[in-house]
């Protein structure tokens, strides 16, 4: 696969050239130096920039994804769809909203997060949040945690056959039919018990009370 400026597959990348000398994707020095953001700007009239943006951070995603799935080939698969992917979508990121690095980390933690539900659909919201992004501040991360916490001890609040539904559906990713067979149900039954246990849940992620109802 080859990216912007030439560049064959991930951790191909190279370290910025010497002061007065021309980078490979043939930008000038000041280019070379510029803030990822104005970079991300120059693309719009010079692709070649993206090259740059590539060359910084492609180690970063290659390892970033490698140190969860410790398959070489594989990551260097998804670096280099990582990278499609922000080239694909590069106006849609808004400098206001964050940093370049935490927009690219984010993509990179949804793609290995869609690899492995592809060939695992059972993966869990724990698994989810294990591939964090480490460009995001530690307290974020934090946060996001203790969210996934606090919606696991909201789900077993609700009653044992909404429980069961909501896990099936949400931590085994399971389909109605499936649910319904398992549960011994009809799967109207089954749709109506998880419409009720995700309003319960919403009601009380919200610091409300919510009534448990009857099955």
């Amino acid at each position: 696969m080859t990216l912007p400026g030439g560049s064959v597959g991930p951790r191909q990348g190279t370290l910025a050239p010497p002061p007065g000398r021309s980078n490979r994707f043939g930008l000038d020095e000041e280019a070379a130096t510029s803030s990822d953001a104005d970079l991300v700007a120059r693309c719009s009239q010079d692709p070649e920039a993206f090259g740059l943006l590539y060359d910084r951070y492609c180690d970063r995603i290659y390892r970033f994804v490698y140190s969860r799935l410790r398959e070489r080939t594989t990551a260097e698969d998804l670096t280099a769809e990582v990278f499609f992917k922000a080239l694909k979508g590069l106006r849609t990121y808004q400098p206001a909203q964050g940093s370049f690095s935490s927009w690219l980390f984010r993509i990179a933690r949804n793609t290995i997060i869609d690899h492995l539900r592809a060939r695992r659909p059972t993966v869990t919201l724990e698994l989810e949040m294990d591939v964090s992004d480490p460009a995001a501040p530690v307290e974020d991360q934090a946060i996001d945690r203790a969210e996934v916490t606090q919606v696991w001890k909201a789900v077993e609040e609700l009653s044992q056959a909404q429980r069961t539904a909501v896990v099936l559906r949400l931590e085994r990713d399971l389909p109605i039919a499936e649910i319904a067979d398992r549960m011994n149900r009809s799967e109207g039954a089954v749709k109506l018990l998880l419409n009720r246990g995700l309003t319960a849940l919403r009601k009380s992620l919200q610091g409300t009370t919510a009534p448990k109802s009857a099955p």
